[in-house]
């Protein structure tokens, strides 16, 4: 099982979960697992949303916005000393 993931994975994927990427991306999985598991808690967050259909949607926009550019630029982003640079296994 390991050899087929050494070959069809990048070469960090082991120390993948170290990403900020990966972390944000865990924590949008807990968000929306307590969203699948409490409804209730999902209608209760858009009753803060704005009541205004032009508002609503600026707001529906960000919240994609967010979605996608933060684990992109968090991922992007030079996190502490680790690289996201292919290393050379014959190295």
């Amino acid at each position: 099982m390991i050899d087929w993931l050494d070959n069809h994975l990048i070469p960090e994927w082991r120390k993948a979960w170290s990403f900020s990427s990966v972390q944000f991306a865990a924590l949008i999985g807990a968000i929306v697992t307590a969203f699948a598991s409490n409804p209730q808690l999902l209608l209760g967050i858009i009753n803060f949303m704005p009541a205004d259909p032009t508002q609503r949607a600026f707001a529906a926009i960000g919240v994609g916005v967010i979605a996608f550019f933060g684990p992109t630029v968090l991922r992007l982003w030079q996190q502490g000393g680790k690289t996201s640079e292919p290393t050379d296994p014959a190295a």
